[in-house]
């Protein structure tokens, strides 16, 4: 081989050499700028409400989400002694709608004693299915109207810890707006709601039962309330209020807006007496179109 046959070679596998050595190099400049990117901090789960589709139908025949509530507090635990928690003017869906859900409770009773679940008022000509289990038990279901409130007031829960859960619906075609009621022992009284509906009101043709809740609620103790609550779909404007409704009109003790968020941050406190009775309502303060899925926890002495 002559030496302009050497120097061809040369020159082709110089080019070859500078190419490859182009290549590991863009290689290694996008391998960190993605491990750069992976490495961007990511909100906290408290501060971010998770969708996680459960694919189960409940007792109200919709397939649900499940939505995950910033965490609450550990409340101090007092003596174990009855609490009850009234959720009024809760407007259901109703159960043929396609994207139906059931309203649904939960909260963990402490020692034995009786737990009571009733449906205290039916908006007229309304029609609603009240469903409740105790831990991973069946459903038992009642359908009631204004004239037979369905209830099941004859629960007992164990010397240990009991968790109960209750669904509400509209039966059939009916949509209506109701009261109900929970009373179980605890030490800690804390109350989760999951797929509430957080519409806002301001919206045409919406009604202010499907937007958020109003819980009434007498303290054992004094001590503070607590409410979390998140959403999803929407960033929006929330309003949280508290009242004092020990004797009628009620009075506004606290109220706190919250601007353009997904979850009520920071979380609403506020003390409380155990001589009186209090309101606590929230509210999606913004007009919107669609139906967000709300999630709430209340804690209260």
């Amino acid at each position: 081989m002559d030496d302009r046959i050497w120097k061809n070679v040369s020159i082709v596998l110089g080019v070859v050499c500078a190419l490859l050595i182009g290549v590991a190099g863009a290689l290694m400049i996008v391998g960190h700028k993605a491990g750069s990117a992976a490495a961007t901090p990511t909100p906290a789960a408290s501060q971010v409400a998770s969708a996680t589709p459960s694919g189960t139908a409940g007792p109200s025949g919709s397939s649900q989400t499940t939505v995950t509530p910033p965490p609450g507090p550990t409340p101090t635990p007092g003596p174990i002694s009855p609490a009850t928690i009234t959720f009024n003017g809760l407007g259901l869906d109703a159960g043929n709608d396609a994207d139906a859900t059931g309203r649904t409770f939960q909260f963990v009773s402490d020692g034995a004693g009786s737990v009571t679940f009733a449906i205290t008022k039916i908006s007229a000509g309304g029609t609603a299915k009240l469903c409740i289990k105790a831990d991973t038990g069946a459903f038992a279901c009642q359908v009631g109207t204004p004239g037979k409130l369905p209830s099941f007031p004859k629960g007992k829960s164990d010397p240990g810890h009991n968790t109960w859960t209750a669904t509400l619906i509209g039966y059939g075609t009916s949509k209506p707006t109701v009261d109900v009621t929970f009373t179980w022992p605890t030490a800690s009284p804390k109350v989760t709601m999951s797929h509430g509906r957080f519409q806002g009101s301001s919206s045409p043709g919406i009604s202010e039962s499907l937007n958020g809740f109003t819980a009434t609620f007498q303290p054992r103790a004094g001590g503070s309330v607590n409410v979390q609550a998140t959403w999803t779909v929407i960033t929006t404007d929330a309003s949280m209020t508290l009242l004092d409704d020990t004797t009628p009109p009620p009075v506004t003790v606290d109220q706190r807006a919250y601007k353009g968020v997904t979850y009520i941050n920071p979380a609403f406190t506020a003390n409380v007496d155990a001589t009186k009775t209090y309101v606590v309502k929230l509210r999606n303060s913004s007009a919107d179109s669609q139906r967000p899925d709300l999630t709430a926890q209340i804690t209260f002495p």
